[in-house]
């Protein structure tokens, strides 16, 4: 019993020694005196200077608490004299108890006003590289032991307040993280706001994020549960935010076998919902990344302007209406992929994948689509089409573009481009050194045959533009049809044309297009006026016949209608013209200037017939524009008397219905 109250009284005694002790150290050692040293042992171990311009406050118990008043840290030689990083408050306590069992009972660490300044140098090295080694120095090893001896069992959590964080134009403000208590292998409630702007007006960003996170130091793996980062983006002339929002159940990232995993993601982008899932393996080596994203059904004519995205005017009212897609996506050994792509637009379906190439900007796809109508999505009879800007050519000592080699096949099953109905439409592209080819074109038109070869060569800074390009068995009145126009020519021909031209837009292309046009049309017809009737009425009246017994059928029947013509800068230029039929031959020259879409033909029209002994053949000059061109028959080469006065008003009429519009 005795002995027992002596060891009580020596261990009280010794307790109130050291309570003694700290209060001795609470009242009498000044923390602002180790300043110097603290600033000495900081560019020994940064090689960087540490200013602690505020105060240092210290206190013992229950908690050995340190704060600091406004401090910065600066840059390594090379950069700004600016701070690295600096603060205006910090502070940092340690229970006093469990620091004498050796255990480091951490609690709320506390850091208000952080001002984090990244920066690059000249030599593109970042200020941030080489953080904690001394120039020249090694660094010091660990000592296991050491390690063994103090353990982060606990800390009571982190508190960072008013922090920015700036890089080059990208600026994170307003920064405020907050965490629960760092239990070793538990979870962590982590919260997160900030505000980010890239520097240019109007344009600004707003993120509130939530997360759990757990950690194994040992095998060195992280883990973000509950995921939900929202967000609020402001983009300059769009006076409508634009809200996102992106929720992960699991992330796991395993640093020690450099592996990444997320099963699932959601992402809600002002209405388009998207989901996925990626993995990700030699994250911190050589990242690569697979995983699958899918696009829910997207009302596309609603999304748009949501987005501040002006809507095209279209023909079809619910062109646009509906987007959905989904794929397998994979990212790794510098270049990205797509497979299994299918992408819904409206009643058009494509599937196929497509690759890219980082390195070399090198593209290869392979698509099918199955059917597409493109007069849907053009603009409205009526609606001004955009002219194409002429584009001057780059300055001699402007840095060229990267190429971009494109290779790859596109197939369409059916495809409507009016008045043209096109199948079995096939595309195939193979770009290498600005020089792209489109070869072999082909597709199925109306009962004929369309192949093509395209060179547009970019080498130099006016681009030239080579074709040979082939229509067989074409349908020559839809293909000359228009909205606005009835079909004037039928029948089945051939179409050829070889030519190049030079200049960026059509436009351009046009006014330098040179080469050969040739076309013919075998057993067609004129449609909308009957010649051999008209002819016929007119010998009737001639005659003072009674031409009741005549019958109109609205439609001249040909036998060959050729031409052929030599294109010199957008001029094409024919010497024979021709159009044989039972009733009529026609012949002639002329030009017709494609930029100004106008024409001036001479034509002679041989209607096959006689007045008396004189042959009734008609000059014609045809000019005006392809739209609305001019007919004047040139009666004073006819018979005179009442043969002119017959055939005048019959002839002028009729032709102005074979050359003109209905």
């Amino acid at each position: 019993m005795r002995t027992a109250k002596i060891l009580g009284a020596v261990v009280g005694g010794l307790i109130a020694l050291f309570l003694v002790a700290l209060l001795a150290v609470w009242l009498f050692v000044n923390p602002n005196d180790y300043k110097p040293k603290i600033v000495v042992a900081v560019k020994q171990a940064t090689g960087r200077d540490l200013v602690l311009s505020g105060d240092l406050k210290l206190s013992v118990f229950p908690w050995v608490a340190l704060e600091m008043g406004p401090a910065s840290l600066g840059n390594p030689a090379g950069f700004p004299a600016q701070p690295f990083v600096s603060f205006t408050h910090a502070s940092v306590r340690v229970r006093l108890l469990p620091l004498l069992a050796n255990r480091l009972d951490v609690g709320r660490v506390e850091v208000d006003g952080l001002d984090l300044k990244l920066l690059k140098n000249g030599e593109g090295k970042g200020n941030w590289e080489d953080f904690g080694h001394t120039p020249g120095a090694t660094p010091a090893s660990s000592s296991p032991s050491a390690a063994s001896d103090e353990r982060l069992d606990d800390i009571a959590g982190v508190k960072l307040t008013n922090a920015r964080v700036s890089y080059q134009t990208l600026t994170l403000s307003n920064i405020t993280l907050e965490t629960g208590a760092f239990v070793e292998r538990g979870q962590v409630p982590v919260s997160l706001t900030l505000e980010a702007s890239r520097g240019i007006a109007d344009e600004r960003a707003s993120v509130d994020a939530k997360f759990d996170l757990s950690a194994d130091l040992a095998p060195k793996r992280f883990r973000l549960s509950a995921l939900n980062l929202n967000s609020v983006v402001a983009l300059a002339g769009n006076p409508r935010p634009i809200r996102w929002n992106i929720t992960v159940p699991s992330v796991l990232a395993d640093l020690g076998a450099q592996t990444l995993s997320a099963p699932s993601f959601a992402l809600d982008l002002a209405g388009a919902l998207v989901n996925g899932s990626v993995e990700g393996t030699q994250i911190l080596d050589a990242l690569r990344v697979t995983g699958h994203v899918a696009l829910a059904p997207l009302v596309v004519r609603e999304y748009l302007p949501r987005m501040g995205v002006p809507l095209p005017k279209t023909r079809d009212p619910k062109a646009f209406s509906s987007l959905s897609f989904a794929g397998e996506f994979a990212y790794g050994g510098g270049g990205a992929r797509v497979d299994q792509l299918q992408v819904t637009l409206d009643d058009t379906h494509l599937k196929g994948g497509a690759a890219v190439t980082l390195g070399s900007n090198a593209i290869a796809f392979n698509l099918d689509v199955d059917t597409m109508d493109l007069d849907r999505y053009r603009a409205p009879d009526g609606e001004p089409v955009a002219a194409t800007p002429d584009v001057a050519p780059a300055a001699a000592d402007a840095s060229p573009a990267t190429p971009v080699d494109v290779n790859g096949t596109l197939s369409v099953g059916t495809l409507h481009v009016a008045p043209l109905d096109m199948s079995a439409v096939k595309v195939t592209v193979a770009t290498k050194d600005r020089v792209m080819h489109l070869f072999p074109l082909k597709a199925q038109v109306d009962g004929g045959q369309y192949s093509g070869d395209i060179t547009l060569d970019s080498r130099t800074p006016v681009p030239v533009l080579s074709m040979d390009e082939h229509l067989t068995g074409i349908d020559v009145g839809k293909l000359l049809a228009s909205p606005t126009k009835v079909a004037r020519v039928s029948g089945k021909g051939n179409v050829n044309i070889k030519a190049t031209g030079h200049g960026v837009g059509a436009d351009a292309l046009l006014k330098t297009l040179a080469g050969h046009f040739d076309a013919d049309v075998a057993n067609g017809a004129v449609e909308g006026v009957d010649m051999g009737f008209e002819l016929a009425r007119a010998e009737a009246l001639l005659r003072q016949q009674n031409a009741t017994n005549l019958q109109n059928t609205k439609r001249t029947k040909f036998d060959v209608f050729k031409l052929t013509a030599d294109i010199v800068g957008g001029v094409a230029t024919t010497k024979d013209l021709t159009i044989d039929s039972a009733v009529i031959k026609i012949t002639g020259e002329g030009n017709v200037n494609l930029p100004a879409k106008t024409l001036d033909l001479s034509l002679l029209a041989d209607t096959l017939r006689t007045a008396g002994n004189v042959p009734i053949q008609v000059p014609v000059k045809v000019t005006g524009s392809l739209s609305d061109p001019r007919v004047t028959p040139d009666v004073e080469a006819l018979a005179k008397g009442a043969l002119k006065q017959k055939l005048q008003d019959v002839v002028q009429d009729k032709l102005k219905s074979l050359f003109g519009k209905p």
